[in-house]
């Protein structure tokens, strides 16, 4: 159907019923994308993300995984007094998001906003060696590889712990807070079954992702300092060594 005057969206789904009407004529999907990559998140999922940890102004908000920048750019506009750092490890997506933050700069300059900057930081690095101190990070948001386009089933069975391990060792302990989406549920799903002295499950919400059943994963840093736990492995490493030599 074209050239109609409205659409209105029927969910049905048991006994529940669920009535969408649009609200605008193009889809907001792409609203702050215009360099794309292999898997680039959509904007208004980048959003549902956001929303759900509730930005506070002030907050050092991280994707560590940042793709396109779709995260961050939907949080510098939408929470502009929070502050925003995306990285990867991956050269092109660095400089796709730096070009879709170049757009919205020029978006701006064009309109005549003042404006010009947003808060947001761009940065190459190691995602399981972040450049980051200890316990400084608010909120961890970050679109996680699915291991089809990007990676694969068999690797993130390595990776998924030890991003888990560094996310807990950024965030801070017991306010912080951590929204990860991903397709690969039960690899997530046991490797968070072995972080609960870093992370509890506060809940999770079902989301289709160009077709596939996903999770976003809606977790709490517990309270335990990471420091302390290094100390603990530390201590229990000769005790360990000492049982076995005896």
């Amino acid at each position: 159907m074209t050239k109609f005057d409205i659409e209105v969206l029927l969910n049905i789904h048991n006994s529940e019923v669920v009535v969408a009407i649009a609200l605008t004529e193009e889809s907001l999907h792409k609203r702050n994308i215009t360099h794309f990559g292999p898997t680039t998140l959509r904007s208004t999922l980048a959003y549902g993300m956001l929303r759900l940890c509730k930005p506070q102004p002030s907050d050092i908000i991280i994707d560590p995984m940042c793709g396109t920048g779709a995260i961050p750019l939907e949080g510098a506009m939408e929470w502009p007094c929070s502050y925003y750092m995306a990285g990867d490890n991956n050269e092109l997506a660095i400089n796709r998001t730096i070009n879709n933050i170049n757009h919205i700069h020029n978006k701006r300059h064009n309109k005549g906003s003042t404006a010009y900057g947003l808060p947001i930081d761009t940065v190459q690095w190691d995602l399981c060696k972040l450049p980051i101190r200890t316990g400084s990070a608010d909120i961890i948001v970050t679109d996680m590889p699915f291991g089809k386009r990007i990676g694969s089933r068999k690797k993130n069975w390595d990776l998924y712990p030890s991003c888990l391990k560094e996310m807990g060792r950024v965030c801070r302990p017991e306010i912080g807070k951590a929204v990860l989406l991903t397709q690969d549920k039960k690899c997530f799903a046991k490797t968070l079954s072995t972080m609960g002295h870093l992370w509890q499950k506060s809940h999770t919400v079902w989301v289709n992702v160009g077709g596939l059943h996903a999770a976003v994963y809606f977790l709490k840093r517990t309270s335990l300092s990471f420091n302390k736990i290094t100390e603990d492995i530390k201590n229990k490493e000769p005790a360990e060594k000492t049982k076995t030599e005896e």
